[in-house]
């Protein structure tokens, strides 16, 4: 085993180097080529900038490439250079190029995309050795960092616990900020060109009845017109959600409404920024700047700053994962100048212009805001948190040719794809989402302050829309209030159905009161009854069988009513209580079931169905006889108006009762919970139903009643000859029956 490892090692260390100079040198299959700029000439006499289209199209077809790239659009322009020469630039000085003008072959280092070139414009990517750490220039340098500053992810094998960040427990977070990325897989794995003849599994045409395309296009052709409307891969394109998660119940019901996202990316530890206020500047150019999870920000890096990091927010809007699937967000709001009847924004440059003179304040800035005279602006005093503050900018915009100055505030929802952590750092805790207070309500802080009181606008489409609303929390602070019920589907434990608690709380309290108040009554009249009792014989009553059947019922639920209420207020943070939870009730639904289908079969069989039935000769009568007894012969010792018999052993309410109870509610219930069971696998037949908004609700009332039922019978087993009689009766099979009514005069009934 030693000389294994002492080979494997021995392999490593001279692939390396090989592995490391074949990164970084040269391509030696791209013909040589000329630098050309954007008038078609050369950059070693014109000087101008190189450009990727008179360089590169001499070749590739680079007007199609750019009609058909999602980087190049009237925000960006990332072309061939940007994404394929190494460090994202071509050399251009005097010594790049040979006696003919064409680029030295040394210095053509053109790959397919590196994490680098994707790092050149979107987010902090760290692939050294060094620790991970923010950049100097990442709160000033605006046209770089978004994925980072948006979401706060960072891509890198390190380890959090290594890098540069002062971040609480750090030495405890021992995994990587990115799984994907210590797995050594690249950006291009998920993101490449949509017609890229090696990625075999993509529809690339454009006919819809073709679910996969198995033309190819050739190697060539590609080469010269790759469709850079880069494709985004799903989770599921790499890794089969169903064959691992075996702890999570209904696994393809979370699937079809979760992301991947939602549980494996639920803690940020990157700087993501919360607000940008544009309507201030601060001495280095920049807006008022605040970061999610950052404790302390007056510091001079953001390396020094103590943070703890974020929980993403959940929101159900996926743009990438599937319509309307929960996934992780961060909530970005700005503030922003602007002007006109459209509303446009009006120029970062011309508001700094009204704040700062030849890179200083302005006097008249510094007069209105220097709150404690030290002729210095601090973050705070940069606040637009008075009116003299905001009519002093606005009137300075006007003398710099804006129409009409007024501020604006919106917030934009960012979904966070990157920072995957790996499987066992997940924290496995349901109550993120089954629980009434949380994720999916946890409300959201949007800033500390909102400039002149002006609350941010929420867009009218995507994961925001009904999210809720904006409000202030007295303190100044903005937050969003998340609506619980904005949510589109029904999550057990956090989703309420007020009328279906209401009407079962009610019908509960009504039993429970009732119950209280009988045998309140029963106890105070005990001594007043008369203590004869009439000649009883003791009567094999029930069956063996009609004992199992009851107790496997009974037991059945009472376990069904305890992990219901489990489930359906849910939220003790233990995910294991409600997968067990699920799990037993699931079991034991499936007993009830079969228990039911056999006690039928039983009493079809053995014609016992007909203990059931009342008799319809005197149905009248003895409902109002047995009522009566209930409602005053009990309290005075009078015996059973229609005493027990093998051959009739309940009276007329309990027929009645049982009638109900066998033919509708529990019907009922079973028809719920397999709807509530099925509901991914027959979707359709669940919403002609009404969804789990209607199905659960009704599932949820009809275990209040089975509750109730549940103490009312308890209840009247106390009725018998004595207290625990009928119980006793129910476990040996054998009881003590009364002569009839007419041959006694009275009698001790419980």
């Amino acid at each position: 085993m030693k000389r294994f490892i002492v080979i494997v090692m021995s392999m490593f260390a001279l692939l390396l180097p090989l592995a490391l100079h074949a990164a970084t040198t040269s391509n030696s299959m791209h013909p040589a080529f000329p630098v050309l700029d954007k008038n078609g000439l050369p950059v070693s006499e014109s000087g101008e900038a190189p450009s990727s289209v008179k360089t590169c199209g001499s070749c590739h077809d680079a007007e199609y490439i750019n009609r058909h790239n999602s980087h190049f659009n009237g925000k960006v322009q990332a072309g061939c250079i940007e994404c394929h020469f190494e460090n994202s630039l071509i050399p251009t000085d005097e010594t790049a190029f040979d006696e003919g003008g064409l680029l030295r072959r040394e210095l053509i280092r053109i790959s397919t995309p590196r994490n680098a070139n994707c790092a050149h414009c979107h987010g902090i990517v760290h692939n050294d050795l060094s620790p991970v750490s923010i950049p100097e220039d990442y709160e000033y340098d605006t046209s770089r960092y978004d994925l980072t500053r948006n979401t706060g992810a960072m891509v890198s094998p390190q380890n959090i616990s290594d890098s540069l960040l002062n971040l609480k427990n750090k030495e405890t977070l021992a995994y990587p900020w990115d799984v994907h990325s210590a797995r050594m897989v690249g950006c291009t794995a998920c993101h490449f060109a949509g017609n890229n003849p090696s990625k075999i599994d993509r529809k690339l045409g454009d006919l819809d009845f073709l679910v996969n395309d198995p033309r190819r296009i050739s190697t060539s052709e590609y080469l010269r017109r790759p469709n850079h409307k880069l494709a985004a891969a799903a989770c599921a394109d790499c890794h089969d959600p169903l064959a691992t998660h075996a702890f999570l119940p209904y696994r393809e019901r979370h699937f079809e409404v979760l992301s991947c996202e939602s549980c494996h990316i639920s803690s940020i530890k990157g700087p993501a920024i919360k607000s940008r206020d544009f309507t201030s500047v601060t001495l280095q150019g920049t807006p008022l700047i605040e970061y999610r999870g950052i404790e302390s920000e007056q510091l001079d890096s953001l390396n020094a700053a103590f943070g703890a990091g974020y929980t993403p927010f959940l929101f159900a809007g996926s743009a990438t994962a599937g319509p309307g699937k929960i996934a992780p967000f961060n909530l970005v709001t700005e503030w922003r100048w602007v002007s006109g009847d459209g509303g446009a924004a009006v120029p970062f440059e011309t508001v700094s212009k009204a704040y700062l003179e030849a890179g200083q304040y302005r006097s008249a800035v510094i007069k209105a805001f220097d709150a404690d005279g030290n002729s210095e602006l601090s973050p705070l005093e940069l606040r637009l948190d008075s009116p003299v503050k905001t009519s002093l900018i606005e009137a300075a915009l006007k003398d710099l040719g804006v129409k009409d100055p007024r501020i604006k505030s919106e917030t934009a929802a960012h979904e966070i794809h990157h920072g995957v952590m790996p499987g066992h750092w997940v924290k496995k805790d349901c109550s993120r989402c089954h629980a009434r207070e949380s994720d999916l309500n946890r409300d959201v802080p949007l800033s500390v302050f909102a400039p002149a009181n002006i609350k941010p606008e929420l867009p009218n489409g995507g994961a925001l829309s009904a999210a809720g609303e904006v409000n202030s929390d007295g303190g100044g602070s903005v937050i969003l209030k998340k609506n619980p019920d904005s949510s589109p589907y029904y999550v057990f434990g956090h989703t309420r159905a007020s009328w279906s608690d209401l009407l079962g709380m009610l019908f509960m309290a009504a039993v429970v009161f009732g119950v209280a108040v009988h045998g309140g009554y029963r106890i105070y009249t005990r001594r007043n009854r008369q203590a004869i009792h009439g000649q009883a014989e003791r009567v094999y009553l029930y069956s063996a069988y009609e004992r199992i059947w009851h107790w496997v019922m009974a037991l059945s639920v009472l376990l069904l009513l305890l992990t219901g209420l489990q489930i359906h207020f849910s939220g003790s943070g233990r995910s294991n209580t409600l997968f067990l939870s699920v799990s037993v009730h699931n079991f034991f639904a499936v007993v009830l079931v079969v228990n039911a289908f056999l006690s039928l079969f039983y009493h079809l069989s053995s014609n016992a169905i007909k203990q059931f039935i009342p008799s319809r000769r005197n149905l009248k009568g003895e409902v109002a006889a047995q009522t009566l007894y209930y409602l005053n012969g009990i309290f005075a010792g009078h015996p059973h108006p229609m005493p027990e018999s093998p051959e009739r052993k309940l009276n007329v309410l309990q027929q009645i009762t049982y009638l109900l109870l066998l033919n509708v509610l529990l019907p009922m219930q079973v028809v719920t919970g397999v709807m509530i069971w099925g509901v991914s696998r027959w979707p359709d037949l669940a919403a002609q139903l009404g969804g789990l908004f209607i199905i659960a609700p009704l599932h949820n009332l009809g275990s209040w009643l089975f509750l109730s039922f549940f103490v009312l019978h308890f209840y009247l087993t106390t009725t018998g000859r004595t207290t625990f009689s009928n119980i006793r009766a129910m476990i040996d099979g054998y009881k003590d029956i009364e002569a009839p009514a007419s041959s006694t005069q009275g009698g001790r009934n419980g």
